[in-house]
């Protein structure tokens, strides 16, 4: 009996959501008894452990010889030899899609993509030449895309514009949270990257207009916006209620503590840290960003949308649920319900049978 192969390709294992995908549903594939590569672009330290049975694909460290421009033309070959040697019966790009498709052209492997962030991203906002090439270069490679995994309804609405092939919405797979047996304190709180479009200046704001000081913030994470973060919560004279522990593993350590989350995202794919902190459970608070949360979120039965950068907005509603502890735990009961909609055994099915569709029809590669 044939077994169907899959090739994983994405830049690398790194901490992060899209690499976390890739390897739980690599996992997942192995598990099922059916061949798994993941081929990677870049020689990174690997975060997440694969399965045994799962084929790992990594580059040498040609890039820091050749320097970032001379290592695409390498990358590019090096990709369409592993895509060649391997025969996958499909292909499913989820990083660097481009480069994929680019080492794809005249192969008839089945290629499925999905974008991991809202679509309305742009990709180079500080070049506007770059990010011309890089629209123009997705233009010109529709047709060597097959199928579509799009995260929210929004991002299947806006591909569909553009794309003819079947589009598919499945939203990510919740990971395993940890347990911990200990009493909840009085906290809010948030995880993800300090980057500007988490935007997590507008809750330490919100924060500081709180009457309610029996309660602390943490924010979980690191990144370029970390520094002023902090000078922010000197400036509002919060600095000793709110807690920056910086990038961690245990993530679900400080989720277990708290009682309240809040996303403050400007810009979502699919907020992975919603649904863990749902699934925790917590009483979530997030901004309506395009696009995701209001694809989990139920106003006021499973959590609260706030208007996007609505500071007045986000404040009255984490102080409402700071007050009203009946509240809290009928909206974090609610929130709980998550854990069985995005369970990894229901999602991953829905993807392994996307990325077969139709496989049949499609041969292996040839020169």
């Amino acid at each position: 009996m044939h077994r169907l192969k899959t090739l994983i390709v994405l830049p690398n294992l790194v901490c992060g959501g899209t690499e976390r995908t890739a390897a739980e549903l690599a996992n997942f594939i192995a598990g099922t008894r059916q061949n798994v590569t993941v081929l990677l672009m870049y020689n990174n330290e690997l975060f997440y452990k694969l399965h045994p049975e799962v084929k790992l694909i990594q580059p040498g460290n040609f890039r820091k010889k050749t320097g970032k421009i001379l290592y695409i033309p390498y990358l590019l070959l090096f990709l369409r030899y592993h895509i060649k040697r391997e025969k996958p019966d499909t292909i499913f790009a989820i990083g660097y899609i481009a480069f994929t498709l680019f080492s794809t052209l005249g192969l008839k492997t089945r290629v499925v993509i999905s974008g991991r962030s809202s679509p309305d991203r742009v990709r180079f906002p500080k070049s506007r030449a770059l990010n011309y090439i890089y629209l123009t270069a997705h233009k010109l490679l529709h047709k060597r895309v097959n199928g579509i995994i799009a995260q929210t309804s929004y991002a299947a609405d806006f591909y569909r514009k553009a794309y003819s092939c079947p589009i598919e919405i499945i939203p990510n797979f919740l990971r395993e949270i940890k347990e911990y047996k200990h009493e909840q304190i009085n906290q809010i709180i948030s995880v993800g990257r300090c980057s500007s479009e988490k935007g997590q200046h507008y809750l330490i704001e919100a924060f500081s207009k709180i009457n309610n000081t029996t309660w602390q913030l943490a924010i979980v994470g690191d990144g370029p916006c970390l520094k002023e973060l902090k000078a922010l919560a000197i400036k509002l004279g919060i600095y000793d209620r709110v807690i920056f522990t910086g990038f961690r593993e245990d993530v679900d350590f400080y989720l277990s503590q708290s009682k309240i989350f809040a996303l403050t995202s400007l810009i979502e794919g699919f907020p992975n840290a919603l649904i863990e902190a749902m699934a925790t459970p917590l009483a979530p608070v997030s901004f309506n960003c395009n696009a995701g949360p209001s694809e989990i979120i139920e106003h006021g039965k499973n959590g609260f949308l706030v208007e996007v950068g609505n500071i007045e907005q986000l404040a009255y509603f984490l102080s409402k649920l700071m007050d009203d502890e009946s509240l809290r735990n009928y909206i974090s009961s609610e929130a709980y319900k998550v854990k069985t909609l995005y369970s990894i055994d229901l999602i991953a099915k829905r993807y392994v049978d996307f990325l077969f569709l139709n496989v049949k029809k499609h041969e292996t590669p040839s020169d």
